[in-house]
């Protein structure tokens, strides 16, 4: 009889919720998926909250009950026919059984009574310095630590993921296991972006990675006596207007695929911080990437991105709860007063003007065009013109929505503003049909899901890549042009031939056409364009090569 000993991973991921989201989810789909797998997630407390909150979501109700999971999902290996008495114990515990979370700070750290980007940083840098102390008890039980429980201390870490924003980590783990005297951990990096993103961020630099090249500027720079700060703002994102070419897209100039950034003020902190990524993700403690995007819809990227880091690229696609692709969708409930008026707001529009009417309008949790902030005041004034009914998030701290703007669409009843919209739950309302989006990887995963046409209005980071697929590949979004407000004001001819007039006028006028687009034939086309992209997304979750890379990552260390 075949004995499975329980096996444990570590996952350290940053406080960023647009990373640690999917991260949180790849994680519990892991334990869902491989019956003897335990997790251990080592958070900071600005973040707890959210996830209690996210594993408390509906969407989660199965991780809580007994049952085990459904026809071949329950096993790690198809060919097994049968179930032993381990597997069996395994699978009779419910899944948040095998799931730990424990908060990571010093004693040394005041939590301040709100959160804001100086004490996030204060926090970054504790969680830096603090981490290893709690790796180190995870590892060995002779390093335990009195004020922490682990549930598993009986089952020693078998291999740890880590946010690749981290890129201190395969170092820490170095010192950690050598001071331990222990043979290192199989170190997997995540990165919430699909291939394309990941290949332009890691690649070296003769072959068009753009951190190496940043990073080589950077401390040539600072060789010649620039300050760090200055070296790292000018060159992180730097564009020099040069053709860019990522694999499996079409060429742009370099200033495209970051075509918003210059109205997102970012400390310099930010990029000092992520620079080194692309140093760290080669390093050789480094076994592997998880990208939670699906390798079938861009192969030639995958391809690039496998022979660019010489090892194994786990593409384990979007990361939802089962129910979210079997396309169960619980009647929302309402947590608090936002909740509520968009669901009442979406419930009377569903009345008014039919399905498929409102178009769901959000820049995600962090981004906003701050320095331009009567884009919005644009994009949102042409829908109310244009007789489209619209709900609008703005969760970025940088969003304040003025006052007048907030009293105008308060007095028009086919607007709805509000500071944290559910998301999940707005774009599967039979009424919301469209969705204007900064394609984070998150927003453009659930529009995929929820079969919603897109319009693009990305800044920076993966969303240039993802524009660019969307719009230019599958045809599922419009790629907004002429919003976009490049870092060099001279750089204004894409590599089409649109010139980027940029004026309200220009703008508006894009937006008119924009939205008679959507509601005619082509929108309708765009939307049986994005059902074929979610069923080849879907296929591949099932029993394509996202279900591959799942199960291959769950026994990573063997």
């Amino acid at each position: 009889m075949t004995v499975i000993k329980p096996s444990h991973f570590i996952v350290v991921p940053t406080a960023m919720w647009g990373h640690l989201r999917p991260l949180l989810h790849l994680s519990l789909n892991l334990i869902t998926l491989h019956p003897n797998l335990h997790l251990t997630l080592l958070v900071t407390p600005s973040i707890l909250p959210r996830v209690e909150h996210e594993l408390k979501s509906t969407s989660f109700a199965h991780i809580y009950t007994k049952s085990p999971p459904g026809p071949g999902t329950s096993s790690p290996n198809p060919d097994l026919h049968h179930i032993t008495p381990q597997e069996q114990i395994q699978e009779d515990k419910a899944i948040a059984d095998k799931l730990q979370i424990i908060t990571c700070i010093s004693p040394e750290f005041n939590l301040p009574k709100e959160w804001s980007a100086e004490t996030m940083a204060q926090e970054g840098m504790d969680y830096a310095q603090t981490v290893p102390k709690f790796i180190k008890a995870l590892v060995s039980k002779e390093h335990r630590l009195a004020e922490v429980e682990n549930k598993y201390d009986d089952i020693p870490p078998n291999f740890l993921i880590y946010d690749t924003f981290l890129p201190f980590i395969p170092e820490v783990m170095r010192g950690v296991m050598s001071e331990l005297q222990k043979p290192m951990l199989p170190l997997i990096g995540f990165v919430p972006s699909n291939a394309a993103a990941t290949w332009h961020t890691f690649a070296e630099e003769e072959t068009g990675g753009h951190f190496r090249l940043a990073s080589r500027l950077i401390e040539e720079d600072i060789a010649n006596g620039m300050d760090t700060a200055e070296a790292h703002v000018k060159h992180a994102f730097g564009t020099y207007g040069k053709v860019k070419t990522i694999p499996g897209l079409p060429p742009k100039f370099d200033y495209e695929w970051w075509p918003n950034l210059a109205t997102v003020p970012m400390p310099p902190q930010a990029f000092m911080g992520i620079i080194p990524s692309a140093k760290a993700a080669k390093d050789p403690a480094v076994h592997g990437l998880v990208c939670p995007t699906t390798a079938e819809i861009e192969p030639e990227a995958v391809e690039a991105l496998e022979k660019e880091m010489g090892y194994r690229i786990y593409m384990a696609g979007p990361q939802f709860p089962e129910s979210a692709w079997a396309g169960e969708h619980p009647e929302p409930k309402a947590k608090n007063e936002d909740d509520e008026k968009v669901f009442a707001f979406l419930d009377k529009m569903k009345k008014k003007h039919g399905i498929n009417s409102v178009i769901y309008v959000s820049m995600g949790s962090l981004f906003f065009p701050a320095t331009r902030p009567e884009l919005i005041r644009y994009i949102l004034k042409s829908l109310k013109d244009n007789g489209f009914p619209f709900v609008y998030a703005y969760a970025s701290q940088m969003a304040p929505i003025p006052e007048d703007l907030q009293k105008e669409l308060d007095d028009n009843e086919d607007s709805c503003a509000v500071k944290f919209a559910p998301q999940w739950d707005v774009v599967n309302h039979e009424a919301t049909g469209y969705f204007l989006s900064h394609c984070g990887s998150n927003s453009t995963a659930e529009a995929i899901l929820a079969e919603l046409p897109m319009v693009s209005m990305p800044f920076a980071a993966d969303q240039g890549e993802f524009t660019s697929l969307l719009s230019e590949i599958y045809k599922v979004s419009i790629d907004l042009k002429q919003v976009k407000t490049f870092r060099t004001p001279e750089f204004n001819k894409l590599y089409d031939g649109t010139i980027v007039v940029g004026t309200e006028e220009a703008i508006k006028a894009e937006l008119k056409q924009t939205w008679d687009t959507l509601r005619g034939p082509e929108g309708e086309a765009m939307r049986e364009r994005m059902k074929a992209l979610k069923a080849t997304i879907k296929k591949s979750w099932a029993d394509g090569r996202s279900k591959k890379d799942m199960l291959a990552l769950g026994t990573c260390f063997e």
